[in-house]
């Protein structure tokens, strides 16, 4: 790991308390909590053998140490009853929730097995910043949406939206310069592409993954708020942090500190 990786870890973990057992979900080959030195459980949606095919695949991982996970957190399964319903104070999620079809509900998971006053440590890609430059940023209502339709894989739209308006950022784009109009960007997808893989994830009933959701550190601080406020997530936002210590320019940080011990994914009383 290199000087700024370690700087980033750091820098995340010095908002949480991992003296106590936490969570990270998704570490793949970069996780953010040491293993070797906190009391941590690192958690994925896939088993360890589906992980280390796809790190074989992908040419970031070469000659990086990919973990093994604890758990697996399989979809359609509340994440307690993968992890056992231990106490947990924190929870990380590094370039994670961006890739899952229902955000909230997502979270709400993942508070329901926090401590109150824990604390869920986000990084996500900035749109401003990214292949996602040219989307449009997630709404309070898809949010809330989503969290009623309880997606369980991306969604037609979601795979739509990702492949048909995204572009290809090799590293060299200069953000700060006028953008060129998205008909002159360079695409990974057409727009036939898009609408071919939209109607393959209907027809097969298949995990594509892709960007389902889109933020700003503006963009994201105004939805949660919204949700806060509206009674429907029992935390208060610290942050966004930018710029921090090893942070990449496209990337932003932001916690969730739960404030109540209520229960956020069972059922209303009498359904």
């Amino acid at each position: 790991m290199t000087e700024a990786e370690l700087a980033r870890c750091e820098f995340v973990c010095s908002h949480l308390p991992t003296e106590q057992r936490g969570i990270e979900i998704a570490p793949y080959f970069h996780p953010i909590v040491d293993r070797s030195r906190f009391d941590v459980i690192y958690v994925d949606c896939i088993d360890n053998d589906e992980i280390q095919r796809k790190a074989a695949e992908n040419p970031g991982a070469a000659g990086k140490t990919v973990p093994l996970v604890d758990a697996v957190w399989t979809p359609g399964v509340p994440l307690g009853d993968c992890i056992g319903h231990e106490p947990l104070h924190y929870a990380v999620a590094s370039h994670v929730l961006e890739h899952v079809p229902n955000p909230l509900g997502w979270l709400k998971e993942i508070l329901d097995c926090l401590e109150p006053g824990g604390l869920v440590a986000i990084v996500l890609p900035n749109r401003e910043r990214s292949m996602d430059y040219y989307r449009q940023p997630t709404s309070f209502a898809q949010v809330v949406g989503w969290s009623i339709e309880k997606p369980a894989r991306p969604t037609p739209t979601q795979v739509m939206d990702f492949l048909s308006q995204s572009f290809e950022d090799d590293g060299t784009v200069d953000f700060d310069a006028p953008m060129a109009a998205f008909a002159e960007a360079k695409r990974h997808y057409t727009d036939a592409q898009a609408v071919e893989f939209a109607e393959f994830v209907l027809r097969e009933r298949q995990y594509l993954d892709v960007h389902c959701s889109v933020w700003s550190p503006d963009s994201f601080i105004d939805v949660f708020s919204r949700v806060i406020t509206g009674g429907l997530f029992p935390a208060k936002i610290i942050g966004p942090f930018t710029g921090f210590p090893g942070s990449t320019p496209g990337e932003f940080l932001v916690y969730l500190e739960k404030t109540s011990s209520a229960s956020l994914t069972g059922s209303p009383a009498g359904s």
